[in-house]
């Protein structure tokens, strides 16, 4: 069967039924080879819709959890008994599944376990601290070998510390990825997030920009982190910072403050900048696609640059100038690292940590405002006749 389990979001109501189900084959009230209850008795069950059924049933299905018989019904397809009781778990906590960026980290997870014969049960808190809760309450009451966090709201101190502890007291290593609390002494993965902003800024400021704009997060870590970049590049340049030019947003207002009046009332705001930095690509193509809706160009008119350099950019057709993140590789480097942490019975005290050095991408997103109009007017008559 599949190692990915979708546990740890109850918004989704969906996650009730999967949830259920597992947890019957798991602790053997339902065998290979039972019948599941009927559609009907599962909608009023839960309380839910055939619709959600359906979609429970699916990933089911997907994982290997079930089979479905056309005109008969569905099946339990896995047999509990039948498990590698020597096979090693690895718990997995995630932001989000389908956000541009992970389905690549993950990839680079899964790959390097498979390869150690190690599975992954798997749980998204959607930026909930809720969610995170009960994933570690339930990886206390479970079997795992070692787990790998993306934090929650990680600018925050973290309210589990308790959880953490147990979680340690146990022996079992815990290691972050993209971003860690600062209340809590775990080692991490994680792109040089300060370092790269400061690169992105610094190369604004080498064309001549002084006026620059800001979109940061401000609920997790590396938005604090990009934020120190950018603050430390415009006080090594002296250039003045104004706290009109940047805005801040997090995951609750992220609708609000990306929205056209939202980022209508910003730009009223940053009129006279000439620059602006975005926390992301996923902000850069919705500022852009704010820009070209009012004939704003880039660079012509107002200079960009964004931080991960994904294919999300490539809606935006224009070639952004972005710090790489390193995807896959990032998620090689955190699933090696458990594995090594799993046997080592001094994880905690030894260094597991990386900070991948920062790369900033070529692009033409940035206008140099250093150009004297005489070579400007020289450059474009020899691009006219070329």
């Amino acid at each position: 069967m599949a190692n990915k389990k979708r546990s740890g979001n109850n918004n989704l109501k969906y996650v009730r039924l999967y949830d259920w189900v597992t947890s019957c084959i798991n602790n053997g009230e339902m065998r290979l080879g039972s019948k599941l209850p009927s559609e009907i008795m599962l909608c009023n069950k839960f309380e839910i819709s055939r619709q959600t059924v359906r979609t429970a049933m699916d990933f089911l299905e997907k994982d290997g959890y079930v089979r479905r018989v056309r005109g008969s019904g569905t099946y339990v397809a896995y047999d509990v008994l039948g498990k590698d009781a020597n096979q090693k778990t690895v718990g997995l906590l995630i932001s989000y599944f389908t956000e541009y960026l992970f389905p690549h980290v993950f990839s680079g997870i899964e790959s390097e376990l498979s390869k150690a014969n190690i599975g992954i049960d798997i749980a998204v808190t959607y930026n909930r601290i809720n969610v995170e809760t009960m994933f570690l309450q339930r990886m206390l009451s479970s079997n795992v070998s070692g787990i790998i966090i993306e934090g929650t709201k990680s600018a925050f101190p973290n309210p589990n510390i308790n959880l953490y502890k147990a979680l340690e007291q146990r022996g079992i290593p815990i290691i972050f990825f993209h971003n860690h609390y600062n209340n809590l002494s775990y080692s991490s993965v994680e792109m040089s997030d300060e370092q790269c902003v400061y690169l992105l800024t610094k190369r604004l400021i080498e064309n001549g920009h002084k006026r620059i704009a800001a979109i940061f997060k401000y609920d997790d870590l590396q938005g604090i982190e990009r934020y120190k970049g950018f603050l430390k590049c415009m006080a090594d340049n002296r250039l003045k910072i104004d706290d009109e030019c940047i805005r801040w947003y997090s995951t609750e207002d992220f609708d609000y403050c990306l929205s056209i009046k939202g980022l209508n009332a910003f730009f009223k705001k940053i009129s006279d900048c000439t620059a602006i930095v975005a926390y992301n690509d996923e902000i850069a193509v919705k500022v852009v696609d704010f820009l070209n809706g009012k004939g704003i160009r880039i660079p012509d008119d107002i200079s960009m640059v964004s931080v991960d350099d994904t294919h999300l950019l490539n809606m935006t057709n224009i070639d952004m100038v972005s710090a790489v993140h390193p995807k896959m590789e990032l998620g090689r480097m955190v699933a090696r690292n458990i594995i090594k942490m799993m046997s080592d019975k001094n994880w905690k005290t030894n260094d597991y940590s990386y900070r991948f050095p920062p790369l900033i991408s070529d692009g033409c997103s940035i206008k140099n405002l250093n150009e004297k109009p005489e070579r400007k007017k020289e450059r474009y008559a020899q691009q006219a006749t070329s």
